[in-house]
């Protein structure tokens, strides 16, 4: 890689680091998920059993123990706690790390698939998208999911390339570590198992390793929760637990006033009246915290995502279907399938979600952005790629106070509120 470009990227990352670390430790108290994830991951570093249990009452007035989701992204905030307190910044500091790990990542897959000018784009979209910038910051376990797909992505085509069981295995091991944070994780074992596959049936090269894709993440699976199991708890238990996640994940009755499926919004759940709100085009996001400074100002943390990410990214998303059309290209296919797995499937979803669901399509989303862009680059319009860099960048920027919680006057709320489903 030329010494530009590793440049380009450590600045990048730097960068990415301070905005993320920026008054990370703001507001002081659990905002939103923290309610249900800090109080779980404070448990596991305490080895506290009932962190485990579905029927646990509340450690505290206003929260509740997650147990619907896989232990690993808790236990690192776990060991955050244990080793430098209990307090916001090691609560948050895991997700920075892993929210500032993901624009390298992202870098790296574009550059290996397709080349410097698109990691670059793609890059510098990803460390200029709010969403990701949001969930980022706060003490949940998304970031750690797109985190570990991504990973899984590069190590998949590193191995399709060479055919190195050392890259197989560390294809796997990031599936593993993927499914062990949050379930979607399957998404991210199907796409991959399937596109190595593929790619071994192409070649005819068909053979028993990729199983190791489904055997070593089924392993890490079980191995996240030693802990649980170490407690005591035997197979029946660990069995009756899991029949407790499935029923709550199917649950059609919750209610959430910013719910929403991947195509619809669902505030008063999935069994009532829906409005047209598609993840796609950022039209719901997730109000996170509102934290008061004086009589005129506060600070507002809003899950929404880069608007001209978005909007941008459904037209070079078009753009490059109609390439993988044209060309039957496995490196197009790899991005789209990535891109797609990750909201498709939630059309079907029996219970309401919330934008942030969408977060592990986006380092996918803005690779497809830096192949349009690399396109119109070297073309002989390349000060519009340079142009609509400059506008997302200024975007992000734009909108930068509402995703840290920066205090602002009350009454200019209003001007981020580009739509009225904003609110």
């Amino acid at each position: 890689m030329p010494k530009k470009l590793v440049i380009f990227i450590i600045l990048l990352t730097l960068f990415s680091l301070a905005i993320r670390l920026f008054r990370i430790g703001e507001p002081d108290h659990y905002y939103f998920d923290e309610v249900y994830h800090v109080v779980t991951a404070r448990a596991y570093a305490n080895n506290e059993p009932a962190a485990y249990d579905p029927f646990s009452p509340p450690p505290e007035e206003g929260t509740a123990y997650d147990w619907l989701h896989p232990p690993l992204a808790k236990l690192i905030q776990a060991a955050s706690i244990k080793i430098i307190g209990d307090k916001p910044f090691a609560w948050r500091l895991p997700s920075v790390i892993f929210g500032t790990a993901l624009v390298p990542a992202t870098f790296i897959l574009a550059f290996l698939l397709f080349g410097s000018t698109v990691a670059v784009f793609a890059a510098l979209v990803i460390a200029f998208e709010n969403l990701t910038l949001v969930m980022s910051r706060i003490t949940m376990n998304d970031i750690f999911l797109t985190f570990f797909v991504v990973c899984s992505f590069v190590f998949a085509y590193l191995y399709t390339l060479k055919r190195s069981t050392k890259n197989l295995l560390l294809t796997a091991i990031f599936l593993g570590f993927a499914v062990a944070t949050k379930w979607p994780g399957l998404y991210a074992i199907a796409v991959v198992f399937g596109f190595v596959m593929l790619c071994d049936f192409r070649e005819k090269r068909l053979n028993f390793k990729p199983l190791l894709l489904i055997i070593i993440p089924t392993l890490m699976y079980f191995g996240s929760y030693s802990q649980y199991f170490l407690q005591g708890r035997s197979i029946d238990e660990f069995i009756g637990l899991h029949q407790q996640i499935w029923w709550y994940q199917n649950r059609s009755d919750l209610s959430h006033s910013y719910g929403t499926t991947a195509l619809f919004c669902t505030p008063n759940g999935l069994d009532t009246e829906k409005s047209w709100c598609p993840w796609v085009l950022n039209i719901r996001g997730v109000y996170f915290s509102y934290e008061g400074y004086g009589s005129e100002n506060a600070g507002y943390i809003y899950a929404l995502g880069n608007p001209i990410v978005f909007w941008l990214g459904i037209v070079a998303t078009s753009y490059v279907v109609g390439k993988f059309v044209q060309r039957r290209s496995m490196k197009i296919l790899l991005i789209l399938l990535g891109y797609f797995i990750f909201w498709l499937p939630w059309i079907f979803t029996p219970r309401l979600l919330f934008l942030y669901h969408y977060l592990p399509s986006i380092p996918f989303l803005a690779i497809v952005l830096g192949y349009e862009f690399r396109d119109i680059y070297h073309s002989k319009f390349k000060f519009v790629a340079i142009f609509l860099m400059a506008v997302i960048a200024i975007a992000f920027l734009y909108f930068f106070p509402i995703s840290t919680g920066w205090p602002i006057e009350v009454s200019s709320i209003d001007r981020f509120m580009w739509l009225r489903t904003w609110r």
